[in-house]
């Protein structure tokens, strides 16, 4: 990345002139406790996902009982589709359990 002249100039300029904040190990402290609750729903996440799983669940049986003999495109394209819906499900379940903790 090649830099204009003028862009290192007013780099230095903003790096001269900068406001220099005093050290106070309690600012940030001071700052969290000033910060609004925030309200946590620990159980609206897992709930999602118990629903999620249910209608999975329900589509893959009705899918797979309906299945008689033959099978067309379009029973393989919802398969397929069955089986994308279900496997991001499945992820996204994960990484929400893995970032929770």
């Amino acid at each position: 990345m090649v830099q204009h002249e003028d862009d290192i100039l007013l780099s230095e300029l903003l790096k001269k002139e900068a406001f220099q904040a005093s050290e106070n190990r309690w600012f940030t402290r001071r700052v969290l406790n000033r910060l609004p609750s925030s309200r946590q729903h620990h159980w609206l996440m897992p709930a999602i996902y118990v629903i999620a799983a249910l209608v999975c669940a329900v589509s893959w049986k009705s899918m797979l009982t309906g299945l008689d003999g033959a099978v067309t495109v379009r029973d393989l394209l919802y398969l397929v589709i069955m089986a994308i819906v279900t496997i991001y499900f499945i992820l996204s379940a994960f990484t929400t359990a893995i970032r929770t903790e």
